[in-house]
């Protein structure tokens, strides 16, 4: 009978370790996911935000943020509700910025044709305008040649045209310039159902091409 209970307790003992293994092998498995998606840093887009403001509080470049995110079409230009992927620190990324910038057309005639809708053409002069082709300031400046330059950057125009005395204002109007962080635009048409035809360039036609879209008047300063 002795021996018979050494061999009972031997085996719960076998049970309690055999058990025990299977919770340690579980929590690592946990762990290694938890950390592997801790990696992957998804950012989204909140009123106010640029590449720039988000590669600042992640610590790194808004060109990094720009190459490693493919939807993202122009580096000036983001929507609330977008999500942005922060690249890990040694993630090797392709330059798609350096692409984009080649394409700049010579010409100062640009053209884009947006979809469901005839093509909208432009051919400006840049005497006066010492905005860097392409951009949307440029651009800007362009349909407003009475605005002056050095506004800055699209984001800090309102602010600085206003300095220079002219008036601005949250409301849309026909021939004034719209701006929202990082973007400036022209309004061509405002409709009563609180949208707005808007052309600008470097927008969703992509770096140096013209386009038109209708947006929300919501959420854009003005300069009249």
């Amino acid at each position: 009978m002795k021996r018979l209970t050494i061999l009972v307790v031997l085996g719960a003992i076998s049970s309690v370790v055999l058990f025990g293994a299977d919770p340690a092998s579980a929590k690592a498995e946990e762990t290694t996911k938890t950390k592997d998606r801790s990696k992957q840093i998804i950012v989204k887009v909140k009123a106010g935000d640029t590449l720039t403001s988000i590669a600042k509080k992640y610590k790194t470049t808004y060109v990094r943020l720009f190459n490693a995110n493919k939807k993202i079409l122009n580096p000036d230009v983001i929507d609330v509700g977008d999500k942005i992927r922060v690249p890990a620190k040694k993630e090797k990324l392709k330059d798609r910025l350096s692409a984009v910038a080649a394409t700049t057309p010579a010409a100062t005639a640009y053209s884009y044709q947006p979809a469901a809708a005839s093509t909208y053409s432009y051919s400006g002069s840049t005497s006066g305008n010492t905005y860097y082709r392409g951009y949307c300031t440029w651009y800007a400046k362009e349909k407003r040649p009475d605005l002056p330059n050095m506004l800055g950057n699209g984001g800090q125009w309102t602010a600085n045209a206003a300095a220079h005395g002219y008036a601005t204002g949250s409301k849309a109007r026909a021939g004034a310039i719209a701006e929202t962080p990082g973007h400036v635009m022209y309004v061509e048409k405002v409709y009563g159902d609180g949208t707005m035809l808007i052309s600008e360039m470097n927008g969703a036609a992509g770096f140096g091409n013209v386009g038109t879209r209708r947006v929300s008047t919501s959420g854009h300063s003005f300069i009249y």
